[in-house]
């Protein structure tokens, strides 16, 4: 949509009370920028629709793509737990697993192994051992990098 058919659209003319004659230049002026300009600019239901359009693109991308893409990744974990595997809960929890059904783990928690809980296949976060000592878990570092003049060349940062 172009300047000139935006003040067209927007701006009423001033008429004198008696005379009908200025409407006419104004009304044939705004029909001629109107089909000048094409029938997308001028059709506002066009310009919501393609607005709608692009905003569902954008969630399905940034949100709906995501999500659907972790909760298969999930899905496969869960298929590839076996019977004596040590599994973490959403809670946090940690148990091993002794026996699964259709729609449930039966895992054995605590020491005694006598506590054994039916969970859903949905509670399982992930396939894990838990950290018994006292000592934490190191994490490899990642190698940092430093950029160079005006940051065109990368260096490798040496410690």
């Amino acid at each position: 949509m172009s300047l000139s058919t935006f003040l067209l659209d927007v701006t009423t003319p001033i008429i004198p009370s008696g005379s009908t004659q200025a409407t006419a230049p104004v009304a044939d002026a705004a029909a001629q920028t109107q089909q000048a300009a094409g029938g997308f600019g001028s059709n506002p239901l066009m310009v919501i629709v393609m607005y709608c359009v692009i905003i569902f693109a954008v969630m399905y991308f940034f949100s709906i793509r995501p999500t659907r893409k972790r909760e298969q990744r999930m899905e496969e974990l869960r298929n590839e737990i076996s019977v004596g595997d040590t599994v973490m809960l959403n809670s946090g929890l940690f148990g091993k697993v002794a026996d699964i059904t259709a729609e449930c783990f039966v895992i054995e928690f605590g020491t005694n192994k006598g506590v054994k809980i039916p969970v859903l296949k949905q509670e399982v976060f992930a396939k894990k051992e838990p950290n018994l000592s006292n000592k934490e878990i190191e994490q490899p570092k990642p190698e940092k990098e430093k950029k160079g003049f005006l940051g065109l060349g990368k260096k490798k940062e040496s410690e």
